[in-house]
């Protein structure tokens, strides 16, 4: 699927969210879990392009463009991954 994520509301977040936040675009993966991802596993998605890995938004933004509607992902990253201190 292209264009999960509508990208007029993406800029739109971007340009309205505060500084103190971070906020920026990303590649959101999702896996069925429900477990963590070993560190492996996290450079294998990082290689792939990822930068954030979750275990839902994913089916839940592939349903909503399924029903025809505009949608906007925001994630909260609150760990790092298995091996983000090698790089």
């Amino acid at each position: 699927m292209t264009d999960a994520y509508d990208p007029g509301l993406r800029r739109l977040a971007l340009a309205l969210a505060p500084k103190e936040l971070r906020a920026r675009p990303g590649v959101y993966v999702g896996v069925g879990g429900p477990s963590y991802e070993t560190p492996a596993e996290c450079r294998l998605l990082r290689c792939l392009g990822a930068d954030a890995v979750g275990m839902s938004t994913v089916s839940e933004a592939s349903a909503a463009r399924h029903l025809g509607l505009r949608v906007l992902g925001l994630s909260l990253i609150t760990n790092s991954a298995p091996g983000d201190d090698d790089d």
